[in-house]
């Protein structure tokens, strides 16, 4: 999926980017989070795109971001409470501070959670949609492109208290699994991954033969299955939980994913 990642033209550029036409000082928090100057950031393709599923809405001079999206049939703050009603533990600005919300569209998870006083990385692994990374910097969510799976994510080790995907079609078992370990090494001990996509609750072969994928990789990696539930639109989640020990590690049948060895640095999981 290299040819997703943004690149630097050849040879790089050696001038200033003019502003765009008609560009003005953003709206300021925490008014941005829910609408910024439709000059700033003009690409309406989203608005049409996903306009039955509520991420963005264009109103006069402005974008405006109700928070919907594909998986949030209710909104993404109701969405919010769901995980924490299912999975009490979470506790949303307590127990979990800092969150990687991979796939994340426009970022409304992450602007939403800034509430609860939770910090999120949004992450898209692809830009598929015209500018929604830059619909998520406008509104000032922290948000970069990155397409895991071909390089490794810019943070260090245990990282997160959880890692979160909501419809993000990442093939978490690719490539020997390579995008769940990486996951698994930004995740702290006991950290949650909240996995709502449709292999969860859809039954069709597709569905289902990545559901079995996950379940292979995930027993193999020694997460625990904590929650597995569905919400009142047939939305399904499911919610893993990383070890706090090494004990599992130690205790499989056969060593695969390999435990890293004391002299490995932290670059060795993934090179």
């Amino acid at each position: 999926m290299e040819h997703r990642e943004r690149h630097c033209p050849a040879p790089p550029p050696r001038c200033l980017v003019r502003m765009p036409a008609g560009y003005r000082l953003p709206v300021p928090w925490p008014r941005s989070r829910d609408m910024i100057w439709y000059n700033n950031v003009p690409h309406p393709k989203l608005v049409e795109y996903k306009k039955d599923q509520n991420w963005v809405t264009k109103s006069g001079d402005y974008l405006v971001f109700p928070g919907g999206g594909t998986q949030f049939k209710d909104g993404v703050a109701r969405y919010i409470q769901f995980v924490e009603q299912i999975m009490p533990t979470i506790q949303w600005g307590t127990h979990t501070r800092t969150v990687l919300d991979v796939g994340c569209g426009v970022a409304s998870f992450g602007g939403y959670l800034l509430d609860r006083n939770v910090i999120t990385m949004s992450l898209a692994p692809k830009d598929e949609h015209e500018a929604q990374i830059q619909f998520a910097l406008e509104r000032g969510i922290p948000a970069f492109l990155g397409v895991i799976g071909t390089q490794k994510l810019p943070f260090p080790d245990n990282a997160f208290d959880v890692v979160h995907c909501a419809r993000c079609r990442v093939h978490w078992y690719a490539n020997g699994g390579k995008p769940l370990l990486e996951l698994n090494r930004v995740l702290r001990p006991g950290g949650f991954f909240v996995w709502s996509a449709t292999p969860v609750y859809r039954k069709e072969q597709r569905d289902q033969d990545d559901w079995n994928a996950m379940v292979t990789l995930t027993k193999s990696m020694c997460w625990r299955t904590v929650v597995k539930s569905e919400d009142i639109n047939g939305i399904g989640v499911v919610i893993y939980q990383k070890p706090t020990s090494n004990s599992c590690y130690l205790e499989r049948k056969t060593d695969e994913p390999h435990l890293c060895s004391k002299k490995d640095g932290s670059r060795f999981p993934w090179y």
